[in-house]
């Protein structure tokens, strides 16, 4: 069981665009699945934010500083990725921007 130490937040923003990226997964890998319930753990589990827009362009792929701001907006500590555009960005607004392998080195996980 999950202990929740934890807790994700997400945007509208953020759950279309992993909706479109599951749908894509599970159609060319998975063509005769059932839909995951992974997208609709992450919607119930996950805290909503609403993001402002940047003050300027943030990220060197402009489609991802809605990333950023939403992870001010929920007053995150980091932003878990594999995106090489954010993690160039490496501390937006106070946001530490680390991969999934730095985050377990970092809290000794």
């Amino acid at each position: 069981m999950a202990l929740r130490r934890f807790k994700t937040a997400v945007s509208r923003e953020i759950l279309e665009e992993y909706e479109t990226v599951f749908s894509e997964i599970r159609r060319r890998l998975f063509p005769q699945a059932q839909p995951s319930g992974a997208l609709a753990w992450i919607t119930a589990k996950s805290v909503r934010v609403v993001p402002l827009p940047p003050p300027r362009r943030l990220s060197r792929d402009p489609n991802d500083d809605v990333c950023v701001t939403s992870a001010v907006a929920a007053q995150a500590a980091y932003l878990v990725t594999q995106d090489r555009d954010l993690l160039a960005l490496e501390k937006p607004f106070g946001v530490r921007v680390v991969t999934p392998v730095q985050l377990i080195r970092e809290l000794r996980l």
